[in-house]
């Protein structure tokens, strides 16, 4: 099994820490843009990163914008091999994966290895164990289960065995929400140490004076227009049907409201013919897949977020960009959520699956200027309140293991 080395640019500073990052990622969405903005944090703030995977998670050419995927796994029809198959390969990549592991840390004289966590994955354990050096591992979903849920795996039991097992003997287990960790608590698993760290964004790409009036135009969206935004690789889960029929429902009380969908994504082409049948083609303006990088001009041209629903225990990188450019964001009433808004204070927080209450809430934002600028203004400064930058979770990693350090040496 080929097992490249994908190195990002390397400093020569003597005082930083080398870490090496191990991932099981091949995609560019969500998941490339968090791999790379936290390799590319520690970097910035003074240590040396060697990203170690089967390939380099891609995030610039198409992207599916800020959206987020809960899952790490492709299932395995997506792939069209038998589960056992898939499941075999995957346990079969750990012996690679660990020789290429000890041999960049030997050579390297790594001082931690940065893991994101995968089904069956235990190279990065095994490594840290032969090399004496930490482990951190990031867990994004509770993959077992979620893949035992929709009927993707073939052997359960042991998936949730090492899933278990890797949670409790690594160093510390860095989980995207609070509601994350009780899910692993509830199941009986403790941590040496969680650490509760959510996603962030890039404070130099994502502000307020990021100019959107291009993308306005493209749309043809006139300054009296307000435009409700959704930013992501579009799932049927992410609800983005209710913020249509939402509109709907509005179509005569506010002829001025709008709805941009920036992105790709297998309900595109369900929800264009919603569109289509419900006589919105006027209100409703489709991107398709953008470049990563036109992300920024795209929310600019946004007077307000959507996030129609959610994982209950994800961590939304579009939720943080809305915020970041300064938009009131509409969004479920969920304990994930509400770890990062709050209710009338960065914006208005729904009864899940309420198309009511959704339009009510658009209703409110759309004809209330005064209001929208309030909560704007707060959805900007909760960024750096609550700490959700990329280089503020380097930081906290760093944190750790020079604690770790003081600890074990």
């Amino acid at each position: 099994m080929r097992y490249p080395v994908a190195s990002l640019r390397i400093k020569n500073n003597c005082d930083g820490m080398r870490i090496l990052y191990h991932h099981r990622t091949r995609g560019g969405d969500a998941q490339g843009i968090h791999i790379n903005a936290l390799c590319r944090s520690l970097e910035a703030v003074g240590h040396e990163v060697c990203l170690m995977g089967p390939a380099q998670p891609a995030v610039t050419g198409k992207s599916d914008g800020a959206g987020t995927q809960p899952s790490e796994q492709k299932s395995p029809r997506a792939l069209t091999i038998p589960g056992w198959l898939y499941e075999t390969a995957a346990l079969l990549y750990n012996l690679p994966a660990l020789f290429a592991l000890l041999i960049k840390g030997f050579r390297w004289r790594a001082d931690a290895i940065y893991e994101r966590y995968a089904v069956y994955n235990t190279a990065g354990l095994m490594a840290a164990r032969i090399l004496r050096i930490p482990l951190i591992l990031e867990v994004n979903a509770p993959l077992s289960e979620e893949m035992q849920r929709d009927g993707r795996l073939h052997w359960p039991r042991l998936a949730t065995a090492m899933e278990n097992s890797l949670i409790r003997r690594a160093d510390a287990v860095i989980v995207v929400t609070r509601v994350l960790q009780g899910i692993f608590e509830k199941r009986g698993v403790t941590a040496r140490q969680w650490l509760v760290m959510h996603n962030g964004i890039d404070r130099e790409r994502f502000h307020r004076q990021v100019d959107g009036q291009h993308r306005r135009e493209t749309m043809q969206a006139t300054a009296d227009d307000v435009v409700a935004g959704f930013v992501g690789w579009i799932r049927p889960w992410h609800g983005v049907d209710q913020a249509i029929y939402a509109l709907q429902a509005l179509r005569d009380e506010v002829p001025s409201l709008k709805l941009l969908l920036v992105g790709d994504g297998p309900a595109l082409p369900e929800l264009r013919q919603l569109v289509a049948h419900l006589g919105l083609d006027d209100r409703v303006h489709f991107t398709g897949a953008v470049n990563r990088e036109e992300i920024p001009s795209w929310l600019a041209a946004m007077d307000l977020g959507l996030q129609p629903d959610v994982t209950p225990y994800a961590s939304p990188i579009k939720l943080f960009e809305y915020l970041a450019m300064g938009l009131p964001v509409i969004a479920p009433e969920r304990e994930n959520i509400q770890e990062v808004m709050r209710h009338r204070q960065e914006g208005l927080l729904l009864p899940d699956g309420d198309v009511g209450a959704l339009a009510r809430a658009l209703l409110a934002l759309s004809t209330d200027p005064a209001l929208r600028s309030t909560l704007g203004r707060q959805a900007h400064d909760r960024i750096e309140q609550g700490g959700f930058l990329w280089q503020e979770n380097a930081r906290r990693v760093i944190s750790f293991l020079n604690t770790y350090s003081t600890r074990t040496g």
